[in-house]
């Protein structure tokens, strides 16, 4: 797939230097690899079908491309949105609502976001946010925000390629400057901001937070000691599974005809094949595999992230 640009004040120019993919400017912060979301389409590469937009793909093929399960429970809604982040500064202190908090604050058809990191690169001393570094009520939350000091309550977290994290609607988080990461997550763009270290946007003006909202919705107690996930043993969320797989010469991936899949070149190079169709596979890359496809053989040395829906 060939990725929907965005353009971020705290973007950068890794995801041209690293991957060789077209930036529109030297603050681009997300490629949004797999998307069929109204912020955000990611099209067909190459093929007969290049430049078609995902969504188009969904309404027309149906269950024969997302599959007989994932169609059934669906329809033509594509329930996931794969994305690289470059994170050349801080981003904002966010949560996310799950999805009965989603339809609660903001009406019938919105979605909740639950999501998942995995770290490609990590500038040394890089950190991010992952919740609370204490427990914390309501009230001493809220006085947090009021007197300023929601910093000194962040659980900040030191992070290395190849560290993977889980990160359920409703945990506080936020990715610090110098970490590149793939984000699994439900197809939805809705974000609450509690805290943006008093930034202005691209546009010049100050970003919007949404407080009382993030305090509806966000976890207060500290995760401290189970933060990071383990990915050869599998990511599992109620939306998504994902796995990294190692291909050293050849994996062979029998595709379910209940659910489509996602491949997200890591590392190294090598080829999938599909009947007669062999695709290159360069770092970076993500693929989407119809649920009719059969069995896909991955060859070369590389490791990629499977991910489906549950």
């Amino acid at each position: 797939m060939r990725p929907a640009m965005k353009e971020m004040v705290w973007g950068g120019k890794l995801l041209q230097e690293r991957f060789g993919k077209q930036i529109p400017s030297d603050t681009t912060g997300e490629a949004w690899e797999v998307a069929a979301h109204p912020h955000g389409q990611s099209t067909v590469a190459e093929g007969a079908l290049e430049g078609t937009e995902l969504q188009t793909l969904v309404d027309q093929y149906q269950e024969a491309l997302v599959g007989t399960k994932v169609y059934a429970a669906y329809g033509n809604y594509f329930p996931l949105l794969i994305k690289f982040i470059d994170a050349n500064q801080n981003l904002s202190v966010q949560v996310h609502p799950n999805d009965a908090q989603a339809v609660e604050l903001e009406g019938p058809g919105a979605s909740g976001k639950t999501e998942m990191w995995y770290v490609l690169d990590a500038k040394p001393g890089a950190r991010l946010v992952y919740g609370f570094n204490q427990d914390l009520t309501a009230e001493e939350l809220k006085k947090a925000l009021e007197q300023g000091t929601l910093e000194s309550f962040l659980n900040w977290v030191d992070v290395h390629p190849g560290d993977t994290f889980y990160i359920p609607a409703g945990t506080l988080h936020a990715i610090g400057s110098g970490i590149l990461i793939a984000e699994i997550q439900q197809n939805s763009d809705l974000t609450y901001r509690v805290y943006d270290y008093n930034r202005l946007g691209l546009d010049g003006k100050p970003r919007q937070l949404h407080v009382e909202k993030a305090v509806a919705v966000v976890d207060r107690k500290a995760p401290i000691g189970r933060e990071k996930a383990d990915i050869d043993q599998g990511v599992i969320s109620p939306f998504f599974e994902t796995y990294r797989r190692t291909v050293d010469e050849t994996w062979t991936l029998p595709v379910n005809p209940e659910r489509f899949e996602i491949l997200i070149c890591v590392g190294g190079a090598g080829s999938l094949t599909c009947g007669t169709q062999t695709l290159l596979v360069q770092e970076g890359d993500s693929f989407l595999i119809p649920a009719t496809a059969g069995t896909v053989v991955a060859e070369g040395q590389m490791q990629l992230l499977q991910t489906h829906v549950k």
